[in-house]
C-alpha cells in the first residue's frame, strides 16, 4: 500500500532534509474559523429574485455552507453565487429544499477551500475588499410565509 498527501501535507512533509520551508497559507490550515448568519423571511419571492444574504472578506476560505428551512419551498430552487460576476451559483448549486427543519449542507468544491481573491460589492457591482453572497431564486416563487436561515463558515486570519 502505498501513501500519498495532500496538497498541504505534500508541502509540510516536503520541508524535510534541507528542502526550503514551504508552509500552507493560514486560511488553509491553522485559522479561525468565523461565521456569518443570514435570516431570509420567506414572502413569496418570485422566481429569478436575488436576495444578498452574506458579506465576507477577502482572503476568507469558505469552509461549510448550512441552509435550514422551516418550511418547504415546494419546487421553488435556491442558489448561492456572486451576481455581480455573472455566476450566480458559484457557492452552491441550485437545490430545492422540501425537508423543514432539516438542516442541509451545499457547496460547490471549487470554491471550498479556497481563497476568495475577487470580491464585488452587491449594491454598486463593483470591485470590493470583500464578497456579497447573494441567493438568487429559481423556477418557482418561494413560499409566502416561513423563514430560511443560512448558516456560512469560513476561515481567516
Amino acid at each position: 500500500m502505498s501513501l500519498s498527501f495532500s496538497t498541504q501535507m505534500a508541502m509540510l512533509t516536503g520541508n524535510a532534509g534541507g528542502a526550503v520551508q514551504n508552509l500552507p497559507a493560514v486560511s488553509v490550515a491553522g485559522a479561525r474559523e468565523r461565521i456569518f448568519i443570514a435570516n431570509v423571511p420567506l414572502g413569496s419571492q418570485a422566481s429569478g429574485s436575488q436576495i444578498a444574504v452574506a458579506r465576507i472578506p477577502l482572503g476568507a476560505v469558505i469552509t461549510g455552507i448550512q441552509l435550514i428551512t422551516d418550511t418547504s419551498l415546494g419546487t421553488a430552487t435556491v442558489a448561492l453565487g456572486d451576481i455581480a460576476s455573472g455566476n450566480s451559483a458559484i457557492y452552491a448549486a441550485a437545490q430545492t429544499l422540501t425537508s423543514p427543519q432539516t438542516p442541509t449542507r451545499v457547496g460547490v468544491a471549487a470554491t471550498h477551500g479556497t481563497p476568495i481573491a475577487k470580491g464585488y460589492d452587491c449594491v454598486s457591482g463593483m470591485s470590493a475588499s470583500y464578497e456579497d453572497i447573494v441567493l438568487t431564486t429559481g423556477v418557482a416563487a418561494l413560499p409566502a410565509s416561513g423563514n430560511l436561515v443560512i448558516i456560512f463558515e469560513y476561515a481567516i486570519d
